[in-house]
């Protein structure tokens, strides 16, 4: 993983394959480096949108990897890996560790598709890492020309102190490659695909709340807090907060874009988007404090006090959005139904909320054809954990605003949910 700071960035051209096609549907800025490229075969398999569903939880769970050492978010790969499948629609079966890089290579399916492999930046030339630091990162490898290139694919997206990471395809002689992974141990993972788990909005909701909670009750916030805070080398202590200040921020913007797409237009949405913010704020606080500690200047002490407040924040909005009248149960007031109407189709057509906002008829409106209408359908019954019935599916009433709140609020009345 990487601890500096992330900012949106002009992508290089990517090929016109199902993988590319995925990347360029994907806020890659939102993802830490083992998470990007499953989400990259999670696209691609499954359509747009289903990375989202590793933001649904947003879980604060801090570990201490070895006695004497400071907390941290940050997941070892394997547990990481088996924590992605139900949500991806993916089965990951992580294979013995190799140093040889030829053993690599003749782990490539024969048919092309790709291989999910976790290895050490270090050895990899399309990123800024390359030869100057050691972190786990994930790649899909590929075989290529019957065999005689590997193709590389690498959606990862960051701003670091060697220069930008940005979403790469790039083809290399298999002689190239074998050379690049010997020695240094990869975690080969292959890839089948599997029915997508569906996600319950409401239950999602609960089990936030119930987490979050618990975390409240015990104040898991400030103990994680003080450990760097009071840490003896406060030059170790910012190098390690700049990290999880990284970690946390991209999984909050995550949840965001995942509370952004199950509920859109709520105040839960618009909440999570602002913290999302905040964390943004902060993590790049931190990447200061790290200078400024570096050329022998104290911290600014506000960045503790601060990320207590957004753990706990985090936490407290979670309780709320479970509450009865607020997270998804605000959408049954006709006004707020309407916005999330409006904002799913601007969101599935990609336009702006205005110019739906202002048709009669959604058909008239650039790209809104069957593909469309069935893709805001089934958004708008997992936004409100309901089943339309089959014979409510008029296209009449699925081409206007008007059609699709009433049928909303007529099914979520009845109390008609998924099963």
């Amino acid at each position: 993983m990487s601890p500096a700071r992330t900012t949106p960035g002009t992508r290089p051209a990517l090929t016109a394959d199902p993988l590319s096609e995925a990347i360029r549907g994907i806020d890659t800025t939102a993802l830490d480096c083992v998470q990007v490229n499953a989400a990259v075969l999670a696209d691609a398999a499954h359509g747009p949108g289903t990375h989202l569903r590793l933001g649904a939880r947003p879980r604060f769970a801090p570990r201490v990897p070895r006695p004497g050492r400071l907390p941290t978010v940050e997941q070892p790969p394997p547990e990481q890996i088996r924590s992605m499948e139900q949500p991806l629609g993916l089965t990951l079966e992580a294979g013995p560790t190799v140093t040889k890089g030829e053993e690599l290579l003749r782990l490539l399916p024969e048919d092309g598709s790709p291989l999910y492999v976790v290895a050490d930046a270090h050895r990899m030339p399309w990123l800024p890492y390359h030869g100057h630091q050691h972190m786990d990162h994930s790649v899909l490898l590929r075989s290529v020309e019957g065999g005689a290139r590997v193709e590389a694919v690498d959606a990862y997206d960051n701003e670091t102190p060697y220069g930008r990471a940005e979403p790469v395809v790039c083809v290399l002689e298999r002689a190239e490659v074998a050379t690049l992974f010997d020695g240094s141990p990869a975690m080969p993972v292959t890839v089948r695909h599997a029915p997508p788990a569906l996600t319950d909005v409401p239950r999602t909701l609960e089990d936030n709340a119930r987490e979050a909670a618990r975390l409240l009750e015990d104040d898991a916030a400030g103990r994680y807090t003080a450990a760097f805070r009071d840490h003896p080398d406060q030059s170790e202590a910012c190098t390690a907060l700049l990290l999880e200040t990284w970690l946390l921020n991209r999984s909050r913007r995550l949840h965001a874009a995942w509370t952004a797409r199950s509920l859109p237009g709520s105040a839960l949405a618009r909440a999570t988007a602002e913290q999302a913010a905040a964390w943004d704020a902060l993590a790049g606080q931190c990447y200061l404090a790290v200078r400024r500690v570096q050329r022998g200047r104290p911290a600014p002490p506000h960045i503790h006090t601060t990320l207590a407040e957004l753990l706990r924040a985090d936490a407290r909005f979670a309780v709320e959005a479970a509450r009865p009248g607020t997270g998804g149960a605000m959408h049954h007031q006709p006004a707020q139904v309407r916005e999330t109407v409006v904002d799913t189709v601007a969101d599935v057509l990609g336009t702006h909320r205005e110019t739906v906002a202002a048709t009669d008829d959604l058909s008239r409106l650039d790209g809104f054809a069957s593909f469309q209408m069935v893709e805001t359908v089934e958004r708008l019954e997992d936004a409100y954990n309901v089943q339309f019935a089959p014979g409510d599916l008029e296209p009449a009433a699925l081409r206007r605003v008007g059609g699709l709140v009433d049928l909303i609020l007529r099914t979520a009345g009845a109390g008609v949910v998924h099963q």
